[in-house]
């Protein structure tokens, strides 16, 4: 193409950023602060006020603002952090924090782990906000759901805090970005070589679901993962949801730099192959049916046996699934076949209704 035919492609997309960036320089520190009286919220064009890391203990509840605004530590101040990891990536570190339940000293055949999903979320004018389920969870309240899960599945479980949430460093606006996995691939590292561990069974609920697939693509060691309501082709529900907002969602976020684990799922190890299960509601109203549907069979089409299990959630918006995938991960590392897990995921819809 000549020069000017170069000039003319270029001319649009300078003139987008040029709109991009003078929506932002309108984001007025504070403007959103009438809604701060009930809830922490931040303008879609608002830019977080990260702070120190909170060291949040036994029932201390976790802080709204941080999870909106991120936080930030140095390596000293993770130290003093309980189960704090000091994770490097991408030239700049974090402090990851995990919860771990059953953990031997010696040595840890096969421990299960858990991912959440967003606890920050937009409404349809891009403002951003923090769930009222993550207000309600405190390191007590994770203890004891890892205890249960670890007595279920008669191995040690781990939950793995997210960057920016649940008591880790850093920030959750850059949630779905490649640092996001290495830092959480940098932590497994970790804690596998502290507790000598063998194996891991990756559950991962939602956007969740993105880190576990993400890291299946990194790792040899998980020998099963279990993703529901999963965020695993990323491109596809962002392009969804960017229809549906009254702001463009390229306003918001550039999409194109969000990791999409299903460009890379030939990189899954071979030997040995993970078994993997996907749970879904075909009626899931956050992250639609289709996208996981074309997860499946882009792994089938790679040569894996996909495990596929709909089930119903109970939510309105059908997409609670997090405990259906807890019990499948547990059913697998008792060695369960894969009618027992089915079965006990059905039979798990039906106790919910009853």
């Amino acid at each position: 193409m000549g020069e000017g035919g170069s000039t003319r492609k270029e001319e649009p997309r300078l003139a987008w950023w040029i709109v991009r960036w003078a929506l932002l320089a309108l984001a007025i520190p504070g403007a959103s602060q009438s809604a701060l009286a009930d809830a922490p919220r931040l303008g879609p064009f608002e830019l977080p006020k990260p702070r120190e890391l909170t060291v949040f203990r036994n029932d201390e509840a976790f802080n709204p603002y941080e999870a909106l605004n991120g936080s930030f530590t140095s390596p000293e101040t993770c130290a003093a952090v309980p189960d704090g990891l000091w994770v490097e990536a991408e030239g700049k570190g974090d402090c990851i924090r995990y919860y771990p339940q059953a953990l031997a000293d010696g040595g840890n055949p096969t421990v299960l782990v858990y991912f959440g999903g967003d606890v920050m979320l937009r409404n349809a004018k891009g403002v951003r906000f923090i769930t009222d389920s993550y207000i309600r969870q405190s390191p007590a309240t994770i203890g004891a759901e890892m205890a249960e899960w670890a007595k279920k599945a008669g191995h040690p479980v781990i939950f793995m805090a997210r960057p920016g949430i649940y008591g880790s460093s850093g920030n959750h606006n850059n949630r779905r970005h490649t640092r996001e996995i290495a830092l959480m691939d940098g932590a497994l590292d970790q804690i596998r070589q502290k507790y000598n561990i063998s194996s891991f069974i990756l559950t991962g609920h939602s956007a969740g679901g993105q880190i576990v697939a993400s890291l299946m693509n990194r790792r040899k060691d998980v020998s099963a993962a279990v993703i529901t309501s999963g965020l695993v082709s990323v491109k596809q529900v962002s392009a969804f949801w960017e229809r549906r907002r009254k702001i463009p969602g390229k306003l918001l976020y550039n999409a194109a730099e969000f990791y999409d684990p299903i460009t890379e799922i030939e990189r899954i190890s071979t030997d040995p192959r993970p078994d993997i299960y996907v749970i879904s509601d075909p009626e899931g109203r956050v992250v639609p049916f289709f996208s996981q549907l074309f997860y499946v069979r882009r792994l089938r089409a790679a040569g894996f046996e996909p495990h596929h299990i709909y089930a119903q959630a109970t939510d309105r918006q059908r997409h609670l699934l997090a405990y259906h995938g807890r019990l499948a991960a547990a059913l697998i590392a008792q060695g369960r076949s894969e009618v027992e897990i089915r079965r006990a995921v059905h039979e798990m819809d039906l106790e919910q209704f009853k």
